[in-house]
Parts: structure tokens; sequence; C-alpha cells
């Protein structure tokens, strides 16, 4: 099972890794087409320029007015078209059905510069300006409409990569949630386990683990502490009745203590038949309250307990008696007080008998 969740994590990682790595190539790809488009949309406006740009050229020469200039700025717009870069710093598209109406697009303005030439010098009459103007426009049309075609298959192609991208992110995103939601998951149950591990499950108090460590944890204490050891008596005998019955003792002695001593004090099970209880801040009287409380508790138990009877011996011990007290300290005086309440407690039952 766990060869099992290790060989699951190890996927989740991979393909986590995987993931990461085709976002990182498609935001690359994404990035370059954002360019090419922003390229393409130049592209496409000066090649609508350099069509309508030339046949207000053709006006202005039939109407014989030269203008070198206007032919000088179609010149650059063509050179930036054909190489890519130039004064207008355009792009040169990366599409062969443009670039080759591009190039029959530029051979026809050589031509029709040349025809322009003529026009100056034996008027338009005696040129073919006017048909080389019109085929030189459709030949534009057919170039922009080229260029128009590639930027539409470019932000096609981008419209692919971002559906790319929010697939793969929203798997990543899963990926982390799952991650996310298995680690709080493990820290549930490794909370779990930890307390668990300072349970005494079968009385539902902190076990003898968490006792000795509370003896660690507490070097030095501000306010009085009182340390209360109970001790179940003839746990044996009742336990020849079957190991149930004993297991009952003990389970009803745990919820009476722990019901009997207030919730803010530590109350566990130190051993078999003993437990402790820990109260921070109170006087001896209130220790003997307590006690009292616990007593009256089991005598109400006993009062209706057909077969199991309570019965239980007690030391406690104060930290106000002790000039350099802790835990320790006050565990052993009161476990040696614990045995004297015990012994007491014998020796009155002999003298009973007799």
């Amino acid at each position: 099972m766990k060869l099992k969740r290790s060989k699951n994590k190890m996927i989740e990682r991979f393909l986590q890794g995987f993931l990461i790595i085709i976002l990182v190539i498609l935001t690359i790809f994404m990035m370059n087409d954002v360019n090419k488009i922003q390229g393409n949309a130049r592209v496409i406006n000066y090649a609508g320029i350099i069509r309508g740009a030339t046949q207000r050229e053709i006006k202005l020469e039939i109407s014989g007015n030269k203008n070198n200039s206007l032919i000088r700025y179609l010149d650059n717009i063509f050179d930036g078209l054909m190489d890519g870069g130039g004064k207008y710093q355009l792009t040169k598209l990366n599409d062969q059905k443009y670039q080759k109406k591009l190039v029959e697009l530029n051979k026809s303005w050589i031509s029709l510069k040349e025809e322009i030439q003529k026009v100056r010098e034996d008027g338009y009459e005696n040129t073919d300006i006017i048909e080389m103007s019109e085929n030189y426009f459709y030949l534009a049309d057919e170039t922009v409409d080229a260029a128009e075609e590639y930027s539409q298959y470019c932000a096609s192609q981008l419209d692919m990569i971002e559906k790319g991208l929010i697939v793969t992110c929203t798997l990543i995103i899963c990926i982390i949630i799952r991650e996310s939601i298995s680690a709080v998951v493990l820290m549930k149950k490794n909370k779990e386990l930890n307390k668990l591990a300072y349970i005494d499950l079968h009385t539902g108090l902190p076990n003898r683990s968490r006792v000795e460590e509370l003896l660690i944890e507490y070097h030095q204490f501000e306010n009085p502490i009182a340390m209360i050891i109970f001790d179940l008596n003839d746990l044996k005998e009742v336990n020849a009745l079957g190991h149930i019955a004993g297991d009952t003792l003990i389970m009803n002695f745990a919820h009476i203590i722990r019901t009997s001593i207030p919730e803010k004090y530590f109350v566990g099970r130190y051993g078999g038949d003993e437990f402790i209880a820990l109260l921070n801040d109170v006087s001896e009287d209130e220790v003997k309250s307590i006690i009292k409380k616990v007593q009256d508790e089991a005598n109400r138990y006993n009062e209706f307990s057909k077969q199991i009877y309570i019965e239980f011996a007690y030391g406690y011990a104060l930290s106000i008696n002790y000039q350099e007290a802790n835990l320790k300290v006050l565990l052993n005086q009161a476990d040696k007080n614990m045995y004297e309440c015990k012994t007491r407690m014998k020796q009155a039952k002999q003298n009973l008998k007799k």
C-alpha cells in the first residue's frame, strides 16, 4: 500500500513537471505568435498604403504633378516588406503565398516607375500607365489578401495555444489542489496519530507517555501546583470476575474523575489502576474539595452498582510546601502519600473484620 502511494506520488510529480514544461513552451509560442500578429498588422497596414498611395502617384503624374518624395516613400515601404526592417521596421512574413505575390507586386512597381518616367518625357497618352496601374492595383489587392490570410492563420494558432494554456493551467491547478488537499488530510491524520500516541484508548484519557512528557515540560511554575494520584483498590479481585469487569471498573472510575475534576485541569491515566491529576493555581482546601467531589461521585456510583464496587486511595502534594519543587518531586510525594492512604484503608478493613 505504501509502495503504491509512493508510486502514485512519483507519477503526480512527473505529470506536474511535464505540464509545467508544456506551460513554458506554450507561453513562448504564444509570445511569439503575439509578436507575429502585431507585425502582421503593420504589414497589412503598409501593404494597403502602397496600394492606395501608388494610385495617388499615378493620378499626380497624369495631371503633370511630379512627386518624387512619394515614390521614395513607396520604395522604402517595399524595402521593408521585401527584406524586413527598413525605415518603418516592418516584418518579413514567413508565408510562401504572400511572398510570391509581394515579389510580383514589387516587379510591377519597378515597371510602373519606368512607365512613370515615360509619362514625364512623352505624356501619359503615349504610355500604358493606366492599364499598368489597374493591373498593379489588382495585384496589390491579392497581396493584401494573402497577408490577411496569413495573419488569420497566426490568430487561429494563437487561439489554439491559448486553449492549450487554459487546459494546462487547469490541470496544474487541479494537481496543486489535489496535493494541497492530500497535504491537509495527511496533516490531519498525523495530528490524529500524534493524538492517539498520547491517548489511552481504554479510557480516552492522556496515557502514561503524555504524563511523563508533561513532567518534563513543567520545569518551573509561577502559581501553586497540586499533584493528585488516585489508585483503585482491589482491581485484582474484580479481574477475578473477568477482564470485562476489570475494564469496566477502570472506565467508570476514569469517567468519575474526569467529570468531577474541572476540565481546565489535566487528568491522565498513569498506570493500570493509577490516575493522576495536575491542578494549577489551587490551594490545599480546593484540592481537598476536588478529592471530596470524586469520593462523592464514587459513592453515588456504588449505590447503584450491584457487582462492581469502586474504592480508591489517593495522595496529593502541593508545590507551596517545598522550596524547590518540580513535578517529579510532587509526583513522588503524592505517590508516597497515596500508599500511606492505601495502608490506612487496609488497616481499617482489618479492624472491621476483627
